[in-house]
């Protein structure tokens, strides 16, 4: 086995721990392999090469199953880290082709488009074929989370302060399980685009990146996605029951792309204004803290970006160039 085979082995079996760390709920799978689990295969793509992504992979599944005891913790594995990657991967394939060159922003864009479509159909897929309840899909969701989480209970404090912790708790299962599909579905996503965005950084600054920085802040999506938001996100609006409830967790999920076009205008304005770093900074602070909010402006960012080109008429200087 060469040295880059060893390490590629290395690198795909402790994704592995930090995922096995992340379900068993442990300090550091918390901290660490809850989100990050998949940055190990994604810089053995962005140092080696797509073809060394394979032999991580199998290592990693190894690792699973010799420290669980459970083939099924490896099925999720290769569920959670190893699929997205190697959608992922396609970003290592255009790199090749770019010669050396960025990957273009309309690359990197349909590649994210086919990663959250993955996430859309089995989202979707799932969904419509769960066995619900009379009452539908939803309620059995909430009913399943009210049966996992546990009881809040009513204590003194609460009744003096007129508080109903059993009514404030039922809202709260109300509005996870209407979301709860499309929220797995971006965390399916975001551990991945993470992993990737983190891993080419890393490597960059060791000078051990394969392929240049792809061009974040001209990322972009194709018109034909635009339109299948559109059409999920009007279905939403029309539908009710259960039809309404998959389009709606349907509609969120697509949204994800386009949150981060908007992102990517707010970083292609932050690079032309002084002080970029404190500016992203303090936007990002704000967005966090109301994401909700920040995420239906940054989807409207990113649709008037598709229609009105604001990168390209209003913040490229006249005189050309970045």
């Amino acid at each position: 086995m060469t040295r880059t085979s060893t390490i590629a082995v290395v690198a795909g079996a402790l994704g592995a721990l930090l995922l096995v760390a992340a379900l068993r709920q442990s300090v550091l799978g918390v901290m660490v392999g809850a989100m990050l689990s998949p940055l190990p295969l994604a810089m053995v793509v962005f140092s080696f090469g797509v073809a060394y992504l394979p032999l991580a992979v199998v290592a990693g599944a190894v690792t699973v199953t010799v420290v669980s005891g459970s083939f099924a913790l490896a099925t999720v594995y290769l569920a959670v880290d190893a699929a997205p990657v190697a959608l992922m991967s396609r970003l290592g394939l255009a790199a090749m082709l770019a010669g050396g060159k960025p990957i273009d922003g309309a690359v990197l864009g349909r590649t994210v488009c086919w990663l959250v479509l993955v996430a859309f159909a089995a989202v979707v897929t799932g969904l419509a074929m769960m066995s619900a309840g009379a009452e539908g899909i939803e309620a059995t969701l909430r009913a399943r989370l009210d049966a996992i989480l546990p009881a809040l209970p009513q204590t003194t404090a609460g009744e003096e302060s007129g508080i109903n912790f059993a009514a404030a708790r039922a809202e709260v299962m109300r509005s996870m399980a209407g979301l709860l599909p499309g929220i797995a579905a971006w965390d399916w996503c975001l551990r991945t685009l993470i992993s990737v965005g983190l891993g080419q950084l890393l490597l960059t600054r060791m000078n051990l990146a394969r392929w240049p920085t792809p061009a974040y802040r001209q990322f972009a999506l194709p018109q034909w996605f635009f339109a299948l938001f559109g059409a999920t996100a009007l279905a939403a609006a029309a539908l009710k029951n259960d039809a309404g409830f998959i389009a709606g967790n349907a509609a969120v999920i697509l949204g994800l792309p386009l949150v981060l076009q908007g992102l990517a205008v707010v970083h292609y304005a932050a690079a032309r204004v002084r002080y970029r770093l404190a500016w992203l900074a303090l936007f990002y602070a704000v967005a966090l803290a109301t994401a909700n909010i920040f995420s239906v402006l940054l989807v409207g960012l990113g649709v008037m970006d598709n229609f009105l080109q604001i990168r390209a008429r209003y913040l490229t200087p006249r005189t050309g160039g970045e």
